[in-house]
């Protein structure tokens, strides 16, 4: 069994939304604790992009698993 198309959106977005807010939060505090550091866009959004990185990646591996046990459950309560 799959997710629909409408799900994976919901749950990618969700997560692209909160690793997004995240990674600019960690970017913030890094750069408000550098204090010879200028500009801080280079590193927020290099939190940003790693962040969201990890997330997505998570997420893509958690989706897919998720996806296989509930097939392989389906599968053994129709042999049942």
């Amino acid at each position: 069994m799959r997710f629909s198309n409408k799900t994976r959106f919901l749950i990618f977005s969700t997560v692209i939304l909160f690793s997004t807010y995240i990674g600019y939060l960690l970017g913030n505090a890094f750069c408000l604790a550098d204090v010879n550091n200028g500009d801080c866009f280079n590193d927020i959004a290099l939190y940003i992009f790693v962040v969201n990185l990890s997330s997505l990646l998570g997420t893509i591996i958690l989706v897919n698993l998720s996806e296989k046990s509930i097939t392989e459950w389906n599968q053994i309560n129709e042999e049942e």
